[in-house]
């Protein structure tokens, strides 16, 4: 019986009274009713937070027809943001004190026929936590320290990249349940080894002594598979077993096979009758993490179903601050780019949450890898107090029975960035000689994993590995030291990271997304809103470094957006091609991020809108499963050639053109034979006699005559030799669009209709070599770097 829908909502002074939605947030519900303004708006985020401080209060009224005495009835909250006390007809049934709980309460006696009501009372979310922190003391947490001493997402208390929004609300599904004797709960299938071997195992909630007449009978896709005995442990009732299947069909990540999924029945039977059941659609792969000893150190490579992947993909934030305003089509859109760029990984970053079924029923759909952090971020945790340390464990264990079945999570990882905080920021408090969290990350956690999940690597921390959390010589590494570290992009190149787990470059969003939170008037990079929009510190004054450093000085609005993009994008370039072309010395790169969770100056490659920036396009690209790239190097240009794939025979076209439009040279390769799953070194040309910082790359694969992939290589010094006017042109024959020009031209942005074409975009454009853009209606702009230098 579902309780979702309109309910009566109002803080503890009165100040507010409305009907809330359920799902929902307080914030979410508030701004809708026009009582609070947009907090995405100019500076309006600011006015929310005197909104922390209030208790909050739901209220509903629903009808019961009929109690039956042979079934159980549970009041299950999904998600309540965060801390709240229930109460049905009056009757105190139970708190919720973690957001990443799924709460039951059992509330039959408490029901009765005809009208009941339901009061939820939310409390402060910062209230409580202050006290906690007054009481217990102050850890390092970045600028809002209270946060540890509760378990909500962190990230709601704002971060350098996200908005201070510390929401509350019931804001996943809340129901009554009705089921006879017991029900099923954490059912779950995993592959033991590739000859087929299926290991079953789940729990069963009940209050039944006697389990001799209990069985779970388990079917793929509608076929009985095994059934198994309930049997009774010290602390609950549980089923397992295994049994090999034959011509089992195995799941993949997109980019290795096919993801398939079997449709798995579990049904829970009491004498052979069927009392409760749980449906999933299980994948069957197994991942190992390489780490063997090799000339630079212990590698970091995943593999799935004995097949080596290097790793191509972001960081994953949560796609919105005000959950109620995110829905399952934001989900599966933003999923959807993933893929389309050639994506293959995620990282769910451990500030955020753990997110939305939908975004795991994606990815096991798309074949798309999911790295999992637990939700703890850049904090020391009070896991030397017993409740928190109770608590946080058993949010873990809720977390992985509720998610060990998907096949695309490929790890589960600790923590993001805690442990390389003790060894190199000033996370320095110990309790009994441990640091705060490490109890946690080193001792509870890999014991909860190991027990539940045995089908995949516990990895304590983000980054992790080697002689210090944070080193190149093993595990996984945040490069920060570009970027953050005020570094050029150009320092990618000199990283030897075994895997690349975060690293980025910052860019503005899309004008239109500007044109949503920004008048005119504030469309300047250090206005009170601007500032407002980019939470890093020195943020903007990093922007203007790195464009004014490739471009010379800007100071056009217009023109910093623009180029901040495209800047950011041969950032991200620069790295991945390298760490590429380190196959599998480095084995992975996820970039920092993918997405926004509010309309902000970020490093994400999709903005709050979800409108592709520069850095999405060159994402399509040069993640490419075949790539040619050209690097100088020692007065050479080394042509190498990527192959993600199977073996295959291609031909490539290296150009290099003058910004002035002449053709410096030319190179053809025929009938390429490349290795499955390889990197291949072309050739390596002597340029001594060539000015490069005044010229451009240009590489062309083809197959059978078609070109399958280009790409380019900035070699100019854009500050020195200032880009000449390309003279693009452009005709339509039918719904194409073919564009050429005159000189060369970097960073052609198409736009349709005021928005960037989808397809392909911010690409470079060479003389004599026409591009066709396809299924183009409406009014066209076209724009390249050349218009905003």
């Amino acid at each position: 019986m579902s309780l979702n829908g309109k309910w009566k909502v109002y803080d503890n002074e009165k100040e507010f009274e409305f009907d809330g939605n359920v799902p929902g947030t307080v914030q979410g519900d508030l701004v809708d009713l026009n009582l609070m303004p947009h907090p995405y708006v100019g500076e309006n985020e600011k006015l929310f937070k005197r909104l922390e401080w209030k208790n909050w209060i739901y209220e509903k009224k629903f009808h019961i027809e009929e109690i039956n005495n042979e079934l159980r009835y549970d009041l299950v909250l999904e998600g309540v943001d965060t801390l709240s006390n229930i109460y049905l007809n009056d009757n105190f049934v139970g708190e919720t004190e973690d957001m990443f709980i799924e709460y039951r309460f059992d509330v039959k006696k408490y029901l009765k026929i005809g009208e009941n009501s339901l009061r939820v009372e939310i409390k402060s979310p910062i209230d409580l936590p202050k006290r906690f922190e007054k009481n217990y003391g102050k850890l390092h947490a970045g600028e809002e320290t209270a946060r540890v001493y509760i378990r909500k997402a962190q990230y709601s208390y704002g971060w350098d990249w996200g908005a201070r929004i510390a929401t509350s609300g019931i804001y996943r599904d809340i129901y009554i349940e009705s089921y006879k004797d017991a029900r099923l709960f954490g059912s779950t299938a995993f592959l033991e080894n590739l000859d087929g071997k299926v290991n079953f195992s789940g729990y069963v909630d009940s209050h039944i002594k006697d389990t001799k007449n209990y069985e779970v009978e388990i079917l793929f896709n509608g076929n009985p598979v095994i059934t198994l005995p309930v049997t009774a442990s010290v602390e609950n009732y549980k089923f397992e077993g295994s049994k090999r299947i034959e011509n089992l069909k195995l799941w993949y990540p997109h980019d290795l096979g096919e993801s398939y999924l079997y449709e798995v029945e579990f049904r829970l039977k009491k004498n052979k009758e069927v009392i409760y059941s749980e449906k999933k659609k299980i994948g069957f792969r197994i991942v190992r993490v390489v780490r063997e000893n090799n000339s630079e150190g212990e590698s970091f490579i995943f593999e799935i179903n004995g097949r080596k992947i290097f790793a191509k993909g972001a960081n994953w934030i949560p796609a919105e601050n005000i959950l109620s305003w995110l829905k399952e089509s934001d989900y599966v859109k933003l999923l959807k780019m993933a893929k389309e760029s050639n994506m293959n990984m995620l990282r769910v970053w451990g500030g955020g949450l753990y997110e939305d079924p939908t975004f795991y029923n994606t990815c096991d759909e798309l074949g798309i890898l999911v790295w999992q952090d637990f939700m703890f971020a850049c904090a020391e945790y009070p896991d030397h107090i017993d409740w928190f340390r109770k608590l946080a464990n058993e949010e873990i264990r809720h977390q992985v029975l509720k998610l060990r079945h998907h096949p695309s999570i490929v790890l589960w990882c600790g923590n993001n960035e805690n442990n390389w905080g003790f060894e190199e920021w000033d996370y320095k408090l110990k309790v009994d000689g441990k640091n705060l969290g490490n109890r946690l990350y080193l001792e509870d956690f890999p014991k909860i994993c190991a027990q539940e999940d045995p089908s995949r690597l516990y990895w304590p921390s983000s980054p992790y590995g080697g002689s210090r959390a944070n080193s190149s010589e093993a595990g996984d590494r945040h490069v920060w030291e570009i970027w953050s570290g005020w570094q050029d992009y150009k320092y990618y190149t000199w990283d030897n990271s075994k895997f690349v787990s975060e690293f980025g470059f910052q860019a503005a969003p899309d004008p239109k997304t500007i044109d949503f939170f920004a008048e005119d008037n504030e469309k300047e990079i250090f206005s009170p809103t601007m500032l407002n929009h980019n939470k890093q510190v020195e943020g903007p004054e990093r922007l203007l470094r790195f464009i004014n450093g490739h471009y010379g000085l800007i100071s056009n609005f217009d023109s910093i957006v623009y180029l901040t993009q495209l800047n950011q994008a041969e950032a991200i370039k620069t790295g991945v091609e390298h760490w590429r072309s380190r196959k599998y010395k480095t084995a992975g790169t996820l970039y920092w991020q993918i997405n926004d969770s509010w309309p902000v100056f970020s490093w994400a490659s999709i903005d709050y809108f979800k409108r592709p920036k520069a850095l999405y396009f060159y994402t399509k690209r040069f993640y490419n499963q075949l790539l040619a790239i050209a690097k100088n190097k020692d007065e050479k240009v080394i042509i190498s050639l990527i192959n993600d794939g199977i073996k295959t025979q291609v031909d490539l076209e290296f150009q290099l053109w003058s910004l002035d439009g002449k053709k410096l040279m030319q190179k053809e390769y025929s009938n390429i034979k490349t290795p499955e799953d390889s990197v291949t070194t072309i050739d390596q040309l002597n340029i001594s006699n060539i000015d490069l910082d005044n010229s451009i790359a240009y590489l062309i694969l083809k197959q059978n005559g078609k070109t399958i992939i280009e790409n380019h290589e900035l070699f100019a010094d854009l500050r020195k030799n200032k880009l000449n006017d390309p003279k693009i042109t452009y005709e339509k024959e039918g719904n194409n669009l073919i564009l050429s020009c005159e000189k060369p031209a970097l960073g052609v942005n198409v736009k349709v209709k005021g928005e960037n074409y989808s397809q392909d975009n911010f690409f470079a454009l060479f003389p004599s070599y026409p591009k066709v853009l396809n299924n183009i209606e409406g009014e066209i702009s076209i724009k390249s770097a050349f218009d905003y230098l």
